[in-house]
């Protein structure tokens, strides 16, 4: 077996094996061109699924695949002085052992990337492994931007709040600072986990949570091109918010409070007036998806809280994956403000797409005038 692996240190890329890539004929014509899907794994079952989903449901023939494996560095233990002697550690190794235990890591990740290239060989998908050593978060977002990465795949480990905090998320880093959009892979009761790859008969649920923004209109144009199948069943999905009413104050009451009046029939204008507006939205991006593909959509307008209803959708709809777009908001504004994103990527019950908008060197955003042909 041809298999490329590449083992990355202090920034510099040191090839273990001859350049080898398998060599793919051109795809279909109605397919999108090729893209440059970078993979993290580990030895995890998080991980291992999250490739296997993506051999199902995300590569396609023309990509070329990026199989990243973070090592981690062989740590020395030195003796303390401070301690008695029963608590000292042993003597710290030998340069030699430490160097041999070094290679004995690095030849595992080797191992372990070598096994995942392999799938994609054997799918005739064009694919290189990467092994490095460092922070995984870190080394994930710089290899994607090196090696201009279209998307990027994590698995979830589902780990709770409080390990999160005091251990971190790769996926959470991952979604922060990628500058391109990013899959977060979670096992979810209603996977197809054993069709074969790209099956155009495969039936998928896949719901898209939209709102105006510029952004959630570029996730709608992104997963049309680059996830949707006209085999799958799209729901556009949008969670509209009660309008509060106008009110007139009338005086002051009891207390020196001031009284306000609402005309009756006024609220109840104002609601059928926004519940409009979030029908004529869905109906837009119904429109712009007939027109531009052959994938059948239906809408969904839900009332509440966006982050609840969606997932409560996902479990309702049993959704195999959502796309949602990003504001990319930084770390203060997602703490007051809340990010949608976020919140889907530690509760979504299936496999969650994060789309990112690519800002050009003039300060624009791509896919800014698709915003606009839509709405």
């Amino acid at each position: 077996l041809g298999v490329c692996v590449c083992v990355l240190a202090g920034g510099r890329l040191l090839r273990h094996s001859p350049s080898f890539a398998s060599q793919i004929p051109s795809l279909d014509e109605d397919m999108a061109e090729s893209r440059r899907v970078l993979v993290a794994v580990d030895d995890t079952e998080a991980s291992t699924y999250a490739f296997s989903w993506s051999l199902t449901h995300l590569f396609k023939k023309s990509d070329h695949v990026i199989v990243l494996n973070v090592a981690p560095s062989y740590i020395l233990r030195f003796p303390n002085p401070d301690l008695p002697n029963e608590y000292l550690v042993s003597p710290a190794p030998s340069d030699a052992a430490t160097e041999a235990a070094q290679m004995a890591v690095t030849e595992q990740s080797k191992g372990l990337v070598c096994d995942f290239v392999a799938q994609c060989t054997q799918e005739g998908i064009s694919c290189e492994g990467e092994v490095a050593q460092g922070e995984p978060g870190c080394w994930v977002v710089d290899e994607a931007n090196r090696t201009n990465a279209d998307l990027i795949v994590v698995g979830n480990h589902d780990y709770g709040f409080i390990k999160r905090t005091l251990i971190g998320s790769i996926s959470d880093y991952v979604l922060h600072n990628a500058s391109c959009p990013v899959a977060i892979v979670r096992q979810s009761k209603a996977s197809h986990a054993s069709e074969p790859l790209g099956s155009l008969e495969l039936s998928r649920k896949i719901v898209i949570a939209v709102d105006e923004s510029k952004e959630a209109i570029h996730a709608v144009t992104w997963a049309l091109k680059n996830f949707c199948r006209e085999s799958d069943s799209v729901i556009i999905y949008h969670v509209h918010h009660p309008v509060a009413p106008p009110v007139t104050a009338v005086g002051t009451g009891a207390f020196d409070m001031e009284e306000i009046y609402v005309p009756p029939d006024t609220a109840d204008d104002v609601e059928v007036e926004a519940l409009n507006e979030s029908e004529k939205l869905v109906e837009k991006i119904m429109a712009y998806a007939s027109q531009e593909t052959k994938i059948s959509c239906e809408g969904m307008i839900v009332t509440g809280e966006t982050e609840a209803k969606v997932c409560e959708g996902l479990l309702s709809l049993k959704a195999d994956t959502v796309v949602v777009g990003s504001r990319n908001r930084g770390a203060i504004a997602r703490t007051f403000l809340g990010s949608v994103s976020d919140y889907l990527a530690h509760h979504s019950p299936c496999p969650l797409i994060v789309v990112k908008m690519n800002k050009r060197a003039d300060g624009s955003f791509d896919n800014e005038s698709v915003h606009t042909h839509i709405l």
